[in-house]
């Protein structure tokens, strides 16, 4: 992750200090807020997250112990980072902090490089513990389910068909539906990768001539049978002016069959139509999906594109997701330098889109 996507708590009495450390830190990228006592950080913990605290142990009324041994009884030495401010050699100060929870101390007056290592170092062991967490929280529910229904599938098929035997209708479906629910577990671990990658900014491009139009006819022909199911009908509107541009083909398909694939997923059964469009305007390449679902709620809106966002629709015919495949697809646009939005149709449904400039 960017120092941009972290936000830092200085508490010190001195002003003078809180101005020097706030503005260096603004420099290097940091989002940074300040207060002069120990009241008004825990006043401010209650309203507001923070990544990291550099809190100051001598400061009247409430000294930074103080404060230290409140917050720990609310957020562990994983969730919040504490950097522990202290004068030189006053060691019994250290030993104190660290035993009632400080990750770390710096010494004063406080050697800015060596403040800088500490809190990347701390922002960095953050990282990675909610990193575990969500990989734990992954592998004991998302992946959970559908492991059992393959085992369960499995088991069944034994019964159903003894060594040698001829392979029934019945372990037929059963068969397939091994197939689906391995092919959901192998799409909640390439999101979930893919999400990491462009967190720590290791998500990359393969630019290379790209078929726009043949993008948007590739996840119309994806999801055919996944719609014909449904009894949805895919129309694909294909500005053919559009020709070659530069842009990592792959990517913008995956963001294309992602969009498809949620517009069949959010529609009813037998429901209206599904139309992929593709048009060139104001120097932009831009692809819709306009589906013919319930639509989104003002509240859907604004959260559509986060991270595990979970929407008031639910999938139609019980189909299940990472709950990451929309704020990838953003990321993956915007690496292009493009846009994604969505927005709900006058009469029914949503339409949502991407655009990319044209290279």
């Amino acid at each position: 992750m960017k120092p941009e996507d972290y936000t830092l708590l200085i508490v010190d009495d001195n002003d003078d200090n809180l101005r020097m450390l706030s503005l260096r830190l603004v420099r290097r990228g940091y989002n940074v807020e300040t207060v002069n006592s120990g009241k008004k950080a825990l006043e401010k913990l209650e309203r507001h997250k923070y990544d990291l605290i550099l809190l100051d142990i001598m400061m009247p009324v409430m000294d930074g112990f103080e404060v230290l041994t409140l917050l720990r009884k609310n957020y562990s030495i994983t969730d919040l980072p504490v950097i522990m401010a202290t004068a030189k050699d006053e060691s019994e100060d250290i030993v104190k902090a660290l035993k009632l929870g400080a990750n770390d101390y710096v010494t004063k007056p406080i050697d800015f490089p060596v403040l800088m290592a500490r809190v990347q170092t701390q922002l960095t062991g953050k990282m990675l513990s909610e990193l575990k967490d969500e990989f734990l929280r992954i592998a004991s529910h998302d992946l959970k389910n559908p492991l059992w229904s393959i085992l369960t599938a499995s088991q069944m098929i034994e019964e159903i068909v003894p060594t040698g035997g001829i392979m029934t209708e019945q372990a037929s479906k059963l068969f397939a539906m091994i197939n689906r629910q391995a092919n959901l577990m192998q799409q909640i671990i390439a999101d979930f990768l893919d999400f990491q990658a462009a967190q720590d900014g290791q998500l990359k491009l393969n630019p290379g001539a790209a078929d726009f139009n043949e993008v948007a006819r590739r996840s119309v022909e994806t999801n055919t049978d996944y719609a014909f199911k449904k009894g949805i009908k895919l129309i694909l509107e294909l500005d053919e002016q559009i020709g070659i541009v530069q842009a990592d083909e792959g990517r913008l398909s995956q963001v294309a069959q992602n969009f498809v694939s949620n517009a069949i997923k959010f529609t009813s059964r037998n429901g209206g139509p599904t139309v992929v469009r593709t048009r060139q305007a104001a120097g932009n390449l831009r692809l819709e999906v306009i589906d013919s679902g319930p639509g989104l709620t003002e509240e859907d809106l604004t959260r559509v594109f986060g991270k595990y966002a979970r929407l008031s629709n639910r999938p139609t015919g019980g189909e299940r997701s990472s709950g990451l495949g929309l704020a990838i697809c953003k990321q993956m646009i915007q690496l292009h330098g493009g846009q994604v939005g969505v927005e709900n149709n006058a009469e029914r449904g949503s339409t949502f889109w991407f655009s990319i400039p044209v290279v």
